[in-house]
């Protein structure tokens, strides 16, 4: 994605086939509006969504306690 632009990137994203979980912040700032950016991306992705308030770009790292056990619990999901 570094070396893609917005359109680039977008126009790979119809040839994901892999489950995925959407984790994003509410105070990201590369977003104008960080939830409808998350809705988009899961719309697209036919992927869950997961929206951590009050974190930025980088929720992962941000907010470990909210994020690490709904990661986990995708992954149980996807994995059965």
């Amino acid at each position: 994605m570094i070396g893609l632009s917005k359109a680039d990137t977008a126009a790979l994203i119809p040839r994901s086939r892999v489950p995925a979980l959407v984790v994003m912040g509410s105070r990201d700032p590369d977003f104008p509006d960080a939830e409808a950016e998350a809705q988009w991306l899961a719309t697209q992705l036919h992927a869950d969504s997961l929206m951590i308030d009050g974190a930025g770009h980088y929720p992962h790292t941000e907010m470990p306690e909210q994020v690490a056990p709904e990661l986990l619990s995708f992954i149980a999901r996807v994995h059965d």
